[in-house]
């Protein structure tokens, strides 16, 4: 469930365009006359990644549970592409209560570590998936 999540939320922040910045800083005015406000691209603030957190998790009624056939391990899919591609499904359980258990699942980590998905997701870090699903939670 960690990784569907942080794989939605790699894919969203792609699909922004890298030239749109937003105004971050204090709106204040200094006793010099001048601002701190600077411009950060928009795909990775704050602002952004808390939208996205919030509706995240619908797009997990897109995965699917499927089972390696050598380890039985199971893991969930995405069962329909982002680009309108066919998908091979062989193999891939999809109903209500995986893709409501996905969501819940989902739900809760995106809530329980949103500083720690911020944090990661704002500084373009490296293996985000690896450092966040396996290692921090």
């Amino acid at each position: 469930a960690c990784r569907a999540l942080v794989d939605e939320l790699e894919w969203e922040i792609a699909q922004v365009d890298p030239r749109k910045t937003i105004q971050m800083g204090s709106f204040r005015i200094n006793p010099d006359g001048s601002q701190s406000v600077v411009e950060v691209p928009y795909a990775r603030s704050e602002a952004h990644l808390t939208e996205l957190l919030e509706r995240v998790c619908e797009k997990m009624k897109e995965y699917g549970e499927k089972a390696d056939p050598a380890t039985q391990r199971k893991s969930y899919v995405r069962v329909v592409s982002h680009d309108g591609a066919k998908m091979d499904l062989s193999g891939v359980k999809f109903d209500g209560d995986v893709t409501a258990s996905l969501k819940f699942a989902c739900e809760s980590i995106a809530e329980e570590y949103e500083d720690e998905l911020i944090e990661f997701l704002s500084h373009e870090a490296e293996n985000v998936k690896d450092r966040l699903c396996s290692k921090r939670t």
